[in-house]
């Protein structure tokens, strides 16, 4: 009997900036103020909201101000969210509680990664990373860092997750902001995250902090632009740059992405497939494109449990801007296996 191979796939794409200057956040207030002030922890769930925040799901919201009250844990994950964060605003941000967007410990089963961040690996299987994307001191494009290899036991920590937050006026951190790696008992830490503010002035004496987790993960990056850096907090010993406003480089509008159909004529559902194959065989899947021009071929990479990776071409994309559609053949080994897909394009110009 043919052994079931057991594929999930979590898909996240490299965008090309869209914009290139600063002169305000850009924020239509769509979404209104951002206002807790209750103590405890909530989940940020865009869905919770009356009327729903971020109808696009982007991950692109749209603030009148933003005011997070002290005792407010306010966490930033990416079971919600899969990607970075903007958060734009139009008046003053004030940051007196926590955004928290740091990766879980290290678990049986891959942990949970910050917004925009890569989960840790199970036991004995390397953690999952952002691909060929390299992260750079402009945070551009904006992504959270890798997950870290797992144990004998334990995965690995989850990578801290990412967050840009913008005003057109300031930016006020008394409280927290945090996006550092998981741990992890026996394999290695989750690498720390990106934190990017962007306003006329930043101030404040809260913390700041996108540290690795131990043992190994590597520090994230924080860094600020403003014409006025008055912030006199903490940093945690965080790799810091600063400079001064110089474009947001959001992601596109519409947003642009890409989602494998099916795998070997199955249709996926929540990301996850069984596929009936003995040995290592080829299977076809289709993968469905939104807001990416035609004829382009998508390269993604499959980062599989057992170790290996494979990079592979889809055919080019038919269809329209708005939807189209490719096909491409992976090897899938038998037994149970996780794989995280990224899949990267070049944006027209």
């Amino acid at each position: 009997m043919n052994r079931p191979t057991l594929l999930t796939l979590l898909l996240l794409a490299a965008l090309t900036p869209a914009h290139s200057q600063y002169s305000n956040s850009g924020s239509t207030g769509a979404d209104g103020a951002l206002f807790f002030t209750t103590p405890g922890t909530t989940l940020f769930d865009p869905a919770a909201f009356t009327p729903p925040l971020n109808p696009a799901a982007n991950n692109i919201f749209h603030f009148t101000s933003i005011h997070i009250g002290k005792g407010v844990v306010l966490k930033l994950s990416s079971k919600l969210l899969h990607s970075p964060v903007f958060w734009l605003a139009q008046g003053p941000v004030e940051i007196n509680g926590t955004i928290d967007l740091d990766g879980a410990d290290g678990a049986p089963t891959p942990a949970l990664a910050g917004a925009g961040g890569y989960p840790g690996g199970s036991p004995g299987k390397p953690g999952y990373r952002p691909g060929a994307f390299k992260s750079n001191v402009f945070l551009v494009p904006l992504f959270g860092g890798s997950g870290g290899g797992g144990g004998e036991t334990q995965g690995g920590g989850a990578g801290g997750g990412a967050l840009l937050i913008a005003s057109s006026t300031s930016i006020t951190v008394n409280g927290f902001i945090t996006a550092n790696g998981g741990a992890s008992s026996g394999g290695t830490g989750g690498n720390g995250g990106a934190i990017r503010l962007v306003a006329r002035s930043i101030g404040g004496s809260g913390t700041l902090a996108a540290k690795g987790g131990q043992p190994g993960g590597a520090d994230g990056l924080v860094r600020f632009e403003a014409f006025e850096n008055q912030f006199a907090g903490s940093l945690r010993s965080t790799p810091f740059v600063q400079g001064k406003p110089f474009g947001l480089f959001l992601p596109p509008d519409p947003p642009a992405s890409v989602r494998v159909l099916s795998a070997a004529g199955a249709v996926i559902n929540n990301g996850e497939i069984t596929v009936h194959a003995g040995q290592s065989s080829q299977v076809l899947l289709v993968v469905e494109a939104r807001f990416i021009p035609p004829d382009t071929v998508i390269q993604m990479e499959f980062f599989m449990e057992h170790g290996t990776t494979q990079v592979i071409s889809t055919t080019p994309l038919a269809g329209t801007f708005e939807l189209s559609h490719a096909t491409v053949s992976a090897t899938l080994p038998p037994g149970l296996h996780h794989a995280q897909v990224a899949a990267s394009w070049k944006q027209p110009k």
